[in-house]
């Protein structure tokens, strides 16, 4: 069943996945909601029969298989009177009522539920997705799916569940006017599928525009990421308006898409009733003339049709927005599965501290089998050591930090961490103790506090070591120049800031963590040489307390290096302290000889 369900009603599966036996109790309130409404509309016969003729009753032949309602009041000792026949409407509409409130409540609790789900499952997938896999992934495919794309599959769902409360309300009006009058019943039937398939080209188009649609929102939202990314290059050299154009010119094709779903749900809207209609006019014509029938059992059969035939139109209508969004639902369902399925793997082992050494054994990457970057590397990062990477662009060093750090993990052999194959550790631990900066420091568009301590309670022993951190980064003193001190906001990407300040903030951002590792991915290459130099003498002060390695664009920042590692194509060229390197590398003195001209 489960098997039949995935490959014939995935959508169906999707949202069964999410919402259990919340979708089934949803649905058979649904039923009672159309039980209750039909039963209250079979007693309109018995009251038309007392309009037409006070003293006239109606028998159980006129009411069909429907006669049960008559049985039952009589069984309750009552006379069919008009008070009676009143009073037992008022009941089923009122119990319908309940009913329907329960349905609107429903909804909306399920939905919120189904929201929530959707959006927690995306962060904690997103949380665990492999850096080798994002690293290859559509940026603006990524933006676009977690925001915009969750907010159209909720759409896909309310349309898809309307769909479904829809249906369910035809198949219970649909038993109620075979009870009355099967034969009419079966010609407004055949009637109504043969007409739905006059939609289903409508709905192949519908389906088309909302694909593309998807993929164009994709695209825009990548082009709009790198405009905000690059928007000073981009500015600066005139190019802005050129790419602007480009960016209409995507909305303008996205605007289109929407138009025309729009006017195929228009065309549909439009044509649905007068079709359902003349199916019904039509069938009691037949019915009448052809096949003799009752009139009083068409008339409460056909009762029950025009309650199904605004079921009809509101199944129909749901179903052409649910194809409208059925992009964004087919494009959320492929982003999980990618996202689970490159889930980055993590052992049990709770890392608490660095004690020794990390030990690469034999260990070589590449992002393609075929295709290493790192080659056959042995070698050891010792604790409390400063060990410098330098090499050629394109030689290894980010991949080689990338798998000290566990976003990489070796394609060949191993890295050990104290002994333990680092494939063993819960990786979150262990980065939890690395304190990671980049060429690009990463400043949040909030206060220094929670920029230093990531959204920590603002208590006194949190405040304590926060100025701690920035007394060792050395900006302490210029954040309590600042007019609101700690609570000072930063800005975008930390624009009221220099690129020295930010670099600042960041190191203290590692070292309020309490970390045992400092990586420093050319952390300073971007700045000024004065800047530079200050940052390397804090840098200088902290040597022996963390165990830190370094990137370094500059090779005269890492004279004071314990080792230095120099990598050409992927392999270790050679390992050894400045002054031996200078000594015994060929290609290390003539990259430093080539920095002194």
């Amino acid at each position: 069943m489960k098997t039949l369900t995935l490959k014939y009603l995935p959508s169906l599966a999707f949202f069964y996945r999410y919402l259990r036996y919340r979708l089934a109790l949803l649905l058979v309130v649904s039923i009672l909601v159309g039980l209750l409404d039909g039963l209250g509309l079979a007693m309109f016969l018995p009251l038309l029969k007392f309009v037409a003729d006070s003293g006239t009753q109606t028998t159980n032949e006129s009411m069909g298989n429907l006669a049960f309602l008559l049985d039952g009041i009589r069984a309750l000792g009552l006379q069919l009177t008009l008070t009676v026949v009143l009073l037992t409407m008022l009941v089923f509409f009122t119990l319908k009522g309940i009913a329907k409130w329960l349905e609107s409540y429903l909804n909306v609790i399920y939905q919120q539920y189904f929201i929530r789900k959707v959006r927690v499952e995306n962060i904690d997938a997103l949380t665990h997705y492999s850096y080798q896999a994002f690293v290859t992934a559509d940026a603006g495919a990524i933006q676009n799916t977690l925001s915009t794309e969750v907010e159209r599959v909720v759409q896909a769902y309310r349309s898809y569940s309307q769909m479904l409360q829809q249906g369910i309300m035809i198949l219970t009006y649909a038993g109620l006017a075979f009870l009355a009058n099967p034969e009419f019943a079966l010609l407004v039937l055949v009637g109504g599928v043969l007409s739905n398939f006059l939609f289903s080209i409508l709905y192949k188009k519908t389906k088309q525009l909302s694909q593309l649609y998807v993929k164009s929102s994709h695209r825009f939202q990548g082009l709009l990421i790198q405009k905000v990314a690059f928007f000073k290059y981009l500015k600066a050299t005139g190019r802005i308006q050129a790419y602007a154009q480009n960016l209409k010119e995507m909305v303008y094709g996205i605007e289109d898409s929407v138009r025309k779903m729009g006017v195929l749900d228009s065309i549909m809207a439009g044509v649905r009733e007068p079709m359902m209609m003349a199916i019904v006019v039509a069938t009691i014509l037949v019915q009448i003339q052809l096949l003799g029938g009752s009139l009083s059992t068409i008339i409460l059969s056909l009762l029950f049709f025009y309650r199904a035939l605004s079921s009809v139109t509101g199944l129909q209508t749901s179903y052409n927005k649910f194809l409208s969004f059925s992009g964004s639902l087919t494009n959320m369902q492929h982003f999980i599965a990618d996202l689970q399925q490159h889930r980055a793997p993590n052992g049990q082992a709770a890392f608490s501290g660095f004690d020794r050494a990390v030990q690469l054994n034999n260990m070589s990457f590449g992002y393609q089998a075929d295709d290493l970057i790192l080659k056959d590397l042995n070698f050891s990062l010792h604790r409390n050591e400063t060990l410098a990477l330098v090499g050629e662009s394109g030689s290894g060093k980010t991949t080689l930090m990338n798998i000290l750090s566990g976003l990489l993990q070796p394609t060949i052999g191993q890295m050990r961490v104290d002994g333990q194959n680092a494939s063993d550790l819960d990786i979150s631990s262990y980065q939890n103790r690395i304190g990671y900066i980049t060429q690009e420091a990463v400043i949040f568009d909030d206060t220094v506090f929670n920029n230093v301590t990531f959204w920590a309670e603002k208590s006194e022993a949190n405040l304590q070591r926060f100025w701690d951190a920035l007394k060792k980064a050395s900006i302490a003193e210029f954040v309590r120049m600042q007019p609101d001190a700690e609570d000072a906001r930063l800005g975008n990407n930390g624009i009221n800031l220099s690129g020295g300040q930010k670099q600042r903030i960041s190191i203290a951002r590692e070292l309020y963590k309490e970390v045992d590792f400092l990586f420093m991915d050319e952390a300073t290459s971007a700045l000024d040489s004065e800047t530079e130099r200050a940052i390397q003498e804090n840098i200088e002060q902290l040597k022996g307390q963390y165990t830190i390695l370094i990137i370094a664009h500059r090779l005269s920042t890492i004279k004071n290096a314990d080792r230095v590692v120099v990598l050409k194509q992927g392999r270790i060229d050679h390992v050894g302290t400045y002054e031996k390197l200078i000594a015994q590398s060929v290609s290390f003195k003539r990259m430093v000889e080539l920095q002194e001209v």
